[in-house]
């Protein structure tokens, strides 16, 4: 039978609500209880056999506005309640934490408790209501007072009510005068919970410990040195490397003082104070560079030692590498042959725009060596040791063409590859990236390849996240770029951007003296070939509109189809116009290309004829719209402005007639058989 009566009195209802469950946990066999918040309504008097207030500030407040008459009058201790410590263990160590409750002598005993309880692997920083700002501090706990945080706090968490502690519950047993079974069973009833308090403590401890010995034997696998320091300037991070580097003994350094062990004073004031990200350093006649990372979340340095012997074994490492891929220049000035003056003079220039690091823009005609002269640059240039990728433009149609260089991410189109793609510009970082017929990219692509000029970073198609990259950009082209930007299909910024240094490679034609260097050094690949002056004296007298590709073309088959081990004349190829230009002269004089039309216009004509015929063959319309779509499917486009100035000078020279409406235009006889001679002889 329930003799006694006790009474709780707190400030809110929620605090009533879990210490009242406490002592009915605990007592409510042995005492009746009762319970009441201050906050919820009005109190005139209070009797009972004990009067259990839950702080001193409550029974402050209490006896301000009601009258209290007890036989005992008890103010409570608190502590942390149990199940929520693991909340304050998540919590990285040394950090700022603000302790936040609704009086200031709570707060200082709350910190007390938790201290005492081996929670100390934070700083606890009491909160008072008249304070505004607690600087450097980030997280706050409370006991069920969250509201009552700063609001610039970013992270506040709930530790809940604190709990009675024992000592106030064994003063209730002794005022009820419970006999000493009762009492050791609500003592047991109690301590059962501070052991399981007590066991996630020491899992959480076993836990840490597990990961610190992983994390260590982790960084005493890395071959460079790691350093990690705190705030306080201790030691929390030492591998085995940069303990055989500063020939210590690895134990017991965690935890030291950072300056105690590290006597260099330079290598002591780079890593504290420096403002560089590396520096050079020699330890104990080892040449070191060290990295120094400052992480401000936690306030602490992060060194990195690295060996610049295994720099250099690395470095060779990623060259092996590259050259496997592909990725790496396979010429060298000393592969571009010739002695003319203009060769050496385009050598010269080149020799010194290698040195720099500014975009470069190669013009030259098709087959004068633009790809070579981007090898021989990259060679020469400080990023030598770095990739060195090349692609044409005119390869690819758009969306190709922006997948290759830029990538994409996961899942951006059907088809796409898993976990998404590299684009050339990544794979090309730190080293040259040459793009080779630019002046046939569109002008989406090239407004992205504008961006990678300005800012040195890109984004993967789909993507959102912002590359930086590091990549010397090479362009070449044959085309007329001011024609284009006149025309509208390329932008004049992208052209000045690229356009920073520019090399023009002459054409064959203007060194007809290095033709003969040339020869030898075709047929040198063939041991004991020979090749007839006649064939010689030919062969420099020609215009060389396919330049160097096409005089090797034309070596290549002479050195086939040659017998013996003289190439004759006998041995010239018999369908080409190299023979004595008399088919030429036949076709060009009753068309508008004369002998010095460049090889570009004729080969957009012989796009032109034969889309015409295709569209005839298949009785569709050959409209200035469907010829520019063909030509755009088949790599280069041509805009309906274009095709309507080429329509007009094929039309006059009887190539072509155009009809209105659905006849459209329609090749002639004559254009059919010029379209045959023009594939057979002047494509390359």
């Amino acid at each position: 039978m329930k003799t006694t009566a006790l009474t709780l009195i707190t400030g809110s209802s929620k605090t009533k609500e879990t210490l009242s469950n406490q002592l009915a946990q605990l007592l409510e066999d042995y005492i009746t209880i009762k319970s009441i918040a201050i906050d919820d309504k009005a109190i005139d008097e209070i009797r009972d056999d004990i009067i259990l207030f839950s702080s001193e500030q409550v029974k402050k407040e209490t006896e301000k506005i009601a009258k209290v008459f007890g036989k005992h009058v008890l103010v409570g201790k608190r502590t942390l309640n149990h199940e929520n410590v693991d909340k304050l263990l998540k919590i990285n160590e040394g950090k700022n934490v603000l302790v936040v409750n609704d009086d200031f002598e709570s707060t200082v005993e709350l910190i007390q408790s938790l201290y005492q309880m081996g929670i100390d692997h934070l700083r606890f920083t009491p909160f008072k209501m008249e304070q505004l700002y607690y600087p450097d501090i980030e997280v706050a706990i409370s006991p069920g007072e969250t509201h009552l945080s700063p609001d610039y706090i970013k992270e506040v968490i709930d530790i809940g009510v604190r709990l009675f502690d024992i000592a106030t519950i064994l003063q209730i047993v002794e005022y009820c005068k419970l006999n000493r079974n009762i009492a050791s069973l609500i003592s047991e009833k109690y301590i059962r919970n501070i052991i399981e308090l007590q066991r996630e403590i020491f899992n959480a401890e076993q836990q840490a410990r597990q990961v610190n010995k992983h994390i260590q034997n982790v960084v005493n696998a890395v071959d460079d040195g790691i350093l990690a320091i705190d705030s306080y300037k201790r030691i929390t991070v030492f591998n085995e490397r940069l303990a055989n580097l500063f020939k210590l003994h690895n134990e017991n350094i965690v935890g030291r003082h950072f300056e105690e062990l590290i006597s260099q004073q330079n290598i002591k004031d780079f890593i504290l104070n420096g403002n560089e990200e590396s520096k050079f350093f020699s330890i104990n006649n080892t040449d070191i560079v060290i990295y120094r990372t400052f992480i401000k979340e936690d306030e602490r340095i992060v060194a990195t030692f690295k060996s610049v012997n295994r720099a250099f074994e690395i470095e060779k490492t990623a060259q092996k590498e590259f050259r496997k891929q592909g990725f790496y220049a396979r010429y060298d000035f000393s592969d571009i042959i010739g002695n003319h003056y203009a060769i050496l003079e385009c050598k010269r220039v080149a020799t010194k725009l290698a040195k720099a690091e500014h975009p470069i823009l190669i013009q030259g005609e098709t087959g004068t060596g633009k790809e070579l002269f981007a090898h021989a640059i990259h060679k020469q240039s400080t990023r030598k040791n770095g990739p060195f990728l090349a692609i044409n433009c005119s390869a690819f149609t758009e969306s190709l063409l922006e997948s290759e260089l830029f990538g994409y991410d996961d899942g951006t189109f059907t088809g796409a590859k898993k976990g998404g793609k590299k684009g050339l510009f990544e794979i090309a970082d730190g080293g040259t990236i040459f793009l080779d017929e630019i002046g046939d990219i569109s002008l989406n692509v090239q407004s992205h390849l504008l961006r990678v000029l300005q800012e040195q970073e890109i984004r993967r198609i789909g993507g959102r996240k912002i590359i930086p990259i590091n990549v010397r950009i090479i362009a070449a082209t044959n085309k007329d770029i001011y024609q284009k930007i006149s025309e509208g299909f390329f932008r004049s910024d992208l052209y000045y951007r690229l356009n920073v240094l520019n090399l023009l490679i002459p054409p064959l034609r203007l060194r007809r003296t290095d033709i003969p260097l040339l020869v030898k050094s075709f047929i040198s690949k063939r041991e004991g070939i020979s090749i007839e002056d006649e064939v010689l004296n030919k062969l420099e007298k020609l215009d060389w509109p396919g330049n160097v590709r096409e005089l090797k073309g034309v070596i290549d088959y002479m050195l086939t189809v040659c017998e013996g081990d003289v190439i004759s004349l006998k041995d010239f190829p018999q369908n080409s116009l190299l023979q004595d230009n008399i088919d030429q002269n036949k076709y060009i004089d009753e068309y508008p290309f004369n002998a010095s039309a460049s090889v570009l216009e004729i080969e957009e004509s012989i796009l032109i004829l034969e889309s015409i015929k295709d569209f005839n063959d298949l009785g569709k319309v050959a409209s200035r719209d469907n010829i520019s779509s063909a030509s755009k499917q088949k790599g280069r486009f041509l805009s309906p402005q274009q095709i309507r100035l080429r329509l007009k000078s094929l039309e006059t020279n009887g190539l072509i007639t155009k009809g209105k409406g659905r006849a459209g235009t329609k090749i002639t006889p004559k254009g059919i058989k010029y379209l045959n001679f023009l594939k057979s002889n002047l494509t390359y």
